[in-house]
Formats: structure tokens, sequence, C-alpha cells
């Protein structure tokens, strides 16, 4: 279902506007002669009988240093998506109760907030989730989130342990430590107190200010205490066979070679389909790597090594029906930015709102996917993933007609027949002033702003890639030419959380002297009913909440158009084409979150 509702979908032969990807079509063999009858004299040998189905899948990644939930890394993250589930898991964007009995909901009685005084020398939390000290004297009122959590009675670890309340607290203590990484660290960060009240019973209270839907999540990770209690977590992160929760469990990891697993007897989920499974580390270079799943070395390449090797070579083989190609949008994409409030005294041609419009209209995405060889790229319509609920469009549609028709009604158009527009009539703007802007970009961009240059040019807009280097090009101070907003147009990736992403175009985060130069709204844009919109997403506390609010971001994004979006690069995974079960989800803590439904076809 997910793999349908969202970009997460089979790209067999790496078609799907990813690719231009060409090839013959696959059609079916001829039938071939049967075999000569055996002769009166020949012996007969009795019919072999039908080989079961092969019950081992044999994974290939590079091997991580560790596999935990406080040690972050793409390839550690999908080792421990087998042998490791928490207290809920994501999947398609949307929280699952795993550990659970349940999850806490506002309408349970489960998640309540409270109104509290901030201490002098407490954290808070702004609209943001931003944490900061409170120095003031005067009273601060502020609302408290306050979360209980239930496990699952009976619930036992892989080596048959009991896991309980106090597991959990073991979490919370490791993710409070400094080498600790990632979510967990995050969230400790923002945490004022996490507490038992029983064997299966946790309540978490938040530091006042820190709002969230994802509340329903911060049941800390539960880690075996009775193997680990009183050690740091590097000593827990040097543990070759730790015991888990989920589908199987570890029986040997040798160091750069392999990790071997059987199903987890104590399970909570579905029992897995395969009798055993191998993560396999093979010393061979990047190159190498497809032949190995070729020659059946290995069933299953994932992200880490799979995203480093060429596309087209995967898609090549994908083409040959020789592999089978997984994928779904990851939070990253490319934009383009315009420059809609220079500094005083200065002049920008991206700030005239026809003009933005008129460009949107003007580049195509779609043929901007296919632009960057090697690549898989999808094009992109907002902040939000496709297939995230509440996404909506904020670029107008690709319409060269519509945008040249939009320069015409404003007064750009080429009466000196040099092929580019110049202002005639144009209110604010001098007789004649040529429609040229400069596009900033650091040099890996280079491709991709020529095809966005030539798009321009189709509709008479003239624009001037001007490459410059990252550390120069997002300097944090008035010199720099994005902070400074010395630029016209300015093209560069970014990512993140799909939520927390809103916060991009809150007016306070345009860099200047008040946020020392830090923000990243590097057009200037600035909407009260934007940040009013982002931040009743960012502490909304139900799902309906937070996504009427990022609808309302995104409408107020798309009328004043300070963005547009151009391109999402996915994820992906290779996999022999018998591999079942496969459901790739960006969303998800790893690229094999549903372990348990894998299997492999039959010879």
């Amino acid at each position: 279902m997910r793999a349908l509702q969202r970009i997460g979908v089979l790209l067999a032969l790496c078609c799907m506007g990813l690719m231009a990807c060409g090839g013959p079509t696959t059609t079916p063999s001829p039938p071939t002669a049967m075999p000569p009858q055996p002769t009166a004299t020949a012996a007969l040998e009795p019919s072999p009988e039908p080989e079961s189905p092969r019950q081992e899948l044999i994974i290939c990644s590079v091997e991580p240093r560790a596999a935990s939930p406080f040690e972050t890394s793409t390839a550690g993250g999908d080792l421990l998506a087998l042998f490791y589930e928490g207290s809920v898991e994501r999947v398609g964007y949307a929280w699952e109760p795993r550990l659970l009995e349940r999850l806490p909901s506002l309408e349970s009685g489960d998640a309540m907030t409270r109104t509290v005084i901030v201490a002098q020398g407490s954290r808070y939390a702004d609209a943001s989730g931003a944490v900061f000290v409170y120095t003031g004297t005067a009273p601060l009122m502020m609302p408290q989130l306050v979360v209980t959590f239930t496990l699952q009675s009976n619930l036992r670890w892989s080596d048959g342990e009991p896991l309980t309340a106090q597991d959990a607290l073991l979490g919370y203590h490791l993710a409070q430590e400094p080498e600790a990484t990632g979510r967990w660290a995050e969230l400790a960060a923002r945490t004022q107190r996490f507490e038992a009240l029983n064997v299966r019973t946790l309540r978490w209270e938040g530091i006042p200010g820190y709002l969230t839907a994802d509340f329903v999540s911060f049941g800390f990770p539960p880690q075996p205490s009775h193997r680990w209690r009183g050690l740091r977590l590097e000593e827990v992160l040097a543990d070759r066979e730790p015991v888990g929760t989920g589908p199987f469990m570890i029986t040997a990891w040798e160091r750069g070679r392999e990790v071997r697993f059987v199903p987890n007897p104590y399970y909570v989920g579905t029992p897995p389909k395969l009798a055993s499974l191998v993560v396999r580390f093979p010393q061979a270079s990047m190159a190498a790597w497809p032949q190995l799943l070729v020659s059946g070395e290995c069933d299953v390449v994932l992200p880490d090594p799979a995203m480093k090797i060429d596309w087209q070579r995967w898609a090549t083989l994908a083409t040959q029906g020789q592999v089978v190609l997984w994928a779904d949008v990851s939070p990253t994409f490319l934009r383009l930015d315009f420059n809609i409030a220079p500094p005083e005294g200065k002049r920008s041609l991206a700030a005239e709102r026809d003009v933005r419009q008129a460009l949107a209209h003007c580049i195509d995405r779609a043929r901007l996917t296919s632009a960057l060889a090697g690549s898989a790229l999808l094009p992109a319509q907002s902040f939000l993933p496709p297939g995230y609920p509440g996404a909506t469009a904020v670029n107008p549609p690709y319409n060269p007609t519509a945008g040249q028709a939009l320069l015409e009604a404003a007064g750009w158009r080429d009466e000196d027949g040099n092929g580019f527009r110049e202002a005639h009539g144009v209110p604010g703007i001098a007789e004649g002033t040529p429609l040229s802007l400069s596009l900033h970009l650091s040099p890996w961009y280079m491709v991709a702003a020529a095809h966005i240059s030539a798009d321009a040019e189709t509709c008479g807009i003239r624009l001037t890639p001007q490459p410059a280097d990252a550390l120069y090009l997002y300097a944090p101070n008035p010199e720099g030419p994005l902070a400074g907003r010395a630029f016209d147009l300015v093209l560069f990736g970014w990512g993140g959380e799909p939520v927390a992403l809103c916060g991009s175009w809150r007016s306070d985060r345009i860099p200047g002297a008040a946020n020392d130069w830090e923000g990243e709204n590097f057009s200037g844009f600035a909407s009260p009913v934007y940040d009013a919109a982002c931040e009743r997403a960012l502490n909304a506390l139900t799902l309906d909440e937070q996504r009427a609010a990022l609808g309302e971001a995104q409408a107020a994004l798309a009328l004043e158009l300070p963005t547009l979006f151009l391109t999402w690069r996915p994820y992906w995974f290779v996999a022999r084409p018998e591999v079942l079960g496969l459901q790739p989800d960006s969303s998800a803590a790893g690229a094999l979150w549903n372990a348990e439904a894998l299997e492999l076809r039959g010879p």
C-alpha cells in the first residue's frame, strides 16, 4: 500500500521519469526443444524432488562502527532495524505501536499539557524547538507536555530476559551520554524528566515550551539493563552480539566479514519468513559491487554502498532483468531561492513577483531530473515530500506560454531583438533595463544551472551563473552573498525533517545581526501569515492540526514564491529479482524496517 501511496515504488527498469532509461524491452523467450526421449537400454533416473525455496537471505552493506539507536549512520540504522524495534515505529509518516500497548493520545488522557513556571537557570524551548536557558527574573509561564507510555505485558529480550520500564530508563541514560548522536540525544536535551511509574508504565515530561505531534514516539528506546547496567555508551557500542527486540537476533558478528541472524523467538510481531539472514561486508571496491549482486554473492545491496555507485550502472542491470531497483524520496531537495528583499540601496529584479512567477513557469523540472548523468531525481513541488500527508504544490505548473504572457503583461518585452526582454513601462524599473539575473551556486550545481539558464532563455530571461566556493557562498556574515542577500537567484541543496523544514522560511531565520547571521531564510521572505502557520505546525499536538497548518504555510509560500522547488533526491537500494517483501520508506528507521516480511521466491 505504501509503495503505491508514496514515491516508495518499485523502480523496475529505472523508468518513472528518473532517467532516460531506453534499452530493449523484455520479451518472453521461445520454448526450448523437448529433450530427446531415453532409449530402451538407457537407465532411467528418478525425477528429482523439487528444491525447497532458499531461506537464507544475503544482504551486503558497508560495516558500521556499531548498530545502536544512539549512533547515527545509514549502515548502522539498516543493521539495527533487523534486530531492534523500539516502543513505536514510523511507517508512511505515521507512528505505529510496537512495544507499547497503545499509542498515547490526548483523547485517552495518556498525553496532556499543563502550565508551569520556568525557573531562572532552567531550560525551555521556543516555538521552533530550540533550547535556551532562562536568565530572566520575571515569572515565565509556559506550557509543558506530559506523556504516559504503557509497555505490553510479558515483553522479552531476544535472550529471553524480561523487558521492563527500567530498560527504557537505561535508554534515557545512554541518550544523555556526550557520545550519543541523533534524535534521542536531541530529545534528551528537551526532556525535563523521564521516570518509571511501575514495571510497565513510564512518564515523560518535556522542558517548558516544547510541543510537537511526535510526542507518541518519546518513549526512550529500551536497552537491556540486565546486560549493560553500569556501562558507558562506548562500552555498550563495543558489544558485538547485542540482544534486541526485532524480528531477528544476532548469533555472530565477525568483524570485517559478516553478521549472522536467526529469527527472534520472543518477537512480538509477525514471525519472520526467512530461516536465517546474513549481512555481509564485502571487501571489494565499489566498482565491483554490482557484479556481486549479479553473481548471487549478494541478494540485496543496501543504500550506503548502492548510492555510491552511478545510478546508470544499476539502471542498465535493471533493464537486463538482473536486478530490481527500490527507491523512496528522502527529505533532500534542490531549491532555487529568489532575493525578494534586497538590502537597502540594492535592487534585484527577482524581487518583482511577476518575474518570479514567470520564471517558475518556464523551468522544466521534469527535464531537469534527467540532466545529471548518474543521478536519480524526481520533480519537486514543495518542501514536503510527495505523498506526505498535507503536501500541496507550491510551484506553479510548467507552462512557458503562461510565463511569457506574464512577462508581456508586466511590460517585459524584447523590442531590440536580441532574444532577451527588457523593461518597457514596468513600474519602478528604468526603461530598457534588461531582464538579466545573476544565479549564484556552488560549482557542483553547474550542470543543473546550465539547464535552468537554457529554460529561462526560452522565455527571454537571461540568467548568468556565478559559481563560488561554498565557504564564501554560505559565509554567515554580511559580506557573504547569501547571508548579505547580494544575489538575484541562488541554487543549492537542502534537507531535513519534513515538518521542521517549514522553519527555513520563518522571518526570524532571515540572516542578520539579530541572529548573528546564522539564519537559512536567504530570500528575505517575511510573512506574518506564514510565520503563524509554521509555528502552529511545529507546535501542533495532533496530526490533523499539523497538516492543516502545513497547508496554510504552503499556500503562503505559493502566493509570494520566495523559493522554487526543483528536484528530490531519492535514496535507493538494489536486490535480485527473487527477493520479495521489500518496501522502501524514507520515514522509517532503516531500509529493511519490515525485515519480517522478506522472503525469497522459489526456484
